[in-house]
């Protein structure tokens, strides 16, 4: 509470500190004489007139820029900050005490570049007489997310401590930090389940305003499909080829509302995340129509189609989500349930093993949708009562992968191989 006090009338009780040592100093060369005492006056003025120009200087003029490379980046990449400060005119400053305000989620992946006079990212410069002053610092690695930088402090004062200003001066800043994808090479969920089932899906389909090429009427070909001009040049029926549209659907649930999530720390839903962005980008360059949810703190749908860029949609849809148990997997499944089609194909990422969600996606089962079930794991080895509960769903053709690892393909293949096996 003193403390408090004090610092608020610092300036105040500084420049009282000045004066009286000014006055001091003076007195005592006044009484005292001789070399020593006025050499010891001449030697407290300097001090004290750079006290008073401390005391005048509005750190408010200075100016402050912060450079990053880019505004988009990948998570787990190395990013380089560099700050400086600049002034119009060379001010005889023997300090400055700089301090970038970072994110909170930046804390523990900040280091400094240069070890000397620096913590991360609040460095001790001395400008002297230059006009700018600058140091760097390094995330390593930059967690996902969309983050915001706010503001920059700058600190000064004179050299007896007497007198010490600052301001923060707004700096505002946003990247956003995408999750890392990863392709997922030898995996084929479009055409047979890793348990051996067939892909029931929707049958492709043409486009009929779409002729790519042409060939030889055949039997049973309609009579709107003849192509008349080259019928005509080759005096034989042609037909038109048209362009076969493939029609899978497939359904991808992200969960984030699992309470999981919450108590295992952030390891395993960045696991969870960068698994639902390398799934969607496999789908969509797979060629087929995915419809997307998460279920956060609200439960939201996206859809998206092979042939159209919609990565940066999706990708800063990703960079925002959080776990949130505002929503509920379970019922969101149940709502959604009643609108899905035989033969449709149900991705699930989650961590959730409760009853009410087993028996949800057991009758998903029993309706002939498919589903397979990306088990995210907190632990590196399966307890035994996971164990029953997996193989209890893949007696009931349910793929389940469960998720331990990074390394994507890898979880995959292990998924394929044990639901082959059982």
């Amino acid at each position: 509470m003193i403390k408090k006090q004090l610092a608020r009338y610092r300036t105040a009780l500084g420049i009282i500190g000045v004066i009286l040592l000014m006055a001091s100093t003076f007195s005592y060369a006044m009484f005292q004489g001789g070399f020593v005492s006025w050499f010891l006056f001449y030697s407290v003025v300097p001090l004290a007139l750079y006290t008073f120009f401390i005391f005048i200087v509005p750190l408010s003029r200075l100016t402050v820029e912060r450079h990053i490379e880019k505004n988009t980046f990948i998570a787990g990449e190395r990013v380089e900050v560099k700050v400086t400060v600049k002034s119009r005119i060379p001010l005889p400053l023997f300090y400055l005490v700089v301090y970038d305000h970072l994110p909170k989620r930046f804390a523990q992946f900040t280091r400094e570049k240069e070890p000397e006079y620096q913590n991360q990212a609040k460095a001790l410069l001395f400008p002297l007489f230059r006009k700018s002053a600058s140091y760097s610092y390094v995330i390593d690695p930059i967690p996902r997310g969309i983050h915001t930088f706010q503001s920059v402090t700058v600190e000064t004062g004179d050299l007896f401590g007497f007198l010490a200003k600052s301001t923060e001066i707004p700096l505002e800043k946003s990247i956003q930090v995408y999750p890392r994808t990863q392709p997922l090479s030898g995996w084929n969920m479009f055409d047979t389940h890793p348990s051996g089932v067939k892909k029931i899906g929707k049958q492709a389909q043409q486009d009929f305003t779409s002729a790519v090429s042409i060939r030889d009427y055949t039997p049973g070909d309609k009579l709107s499909w003849l192509h008349w001009k080259a019928t005509a040049r080759s005096n034989k029926l042609v037909t038109k080829v048209f362009e076969t549209q493939r029609n899978d659907d497939f359904l991808v649930f992200l969960d984030g509302s699992h309470p999981g999530f919450q108590r295992n720390g952030q390891e395993m839903f960045e696991r969870a995340v960068s698994l639902g962005a390398s799934l969607l980008k496999h789908a969509v360059s797979s060629g087929t129509t995915v419809e997307f949810h998460t279920v956060a703190n609200q439960h939201t749908k996206l859809t998206f189609q092979s042939g159209q860029n919609f990565e940066a949609k999706w990708m800063h849809h990703l960079a925002r989500i959080e776990p949130d148990t505002s929503s509920s997997l379970t019922g969101v499944l149940k709502h959604e349930v009643h609108e899905m089609g035989k033969g449709v194909s149900v991705l699930i990422i989650t961590s959730d093993l409760s009853d009410s969600f087993i028996h949800t996606i057991e009758r998903m089962a029993a309706n002939k949708i498919q589903t397979m079930f990306f088990y995210m794991m907190n632990k590196k080895i399966l307890t035994s009562e996971e164990q029953y509960v997996i193989t209890r769903l893949r007696a009931r053709n349910i793929v389940v992968y469960p998720v331990n690892m990074d390394d994507f393909s890898e979880v995959v293949k292990a998924g394929a191989q044990n639901a082959t096996s059982s």
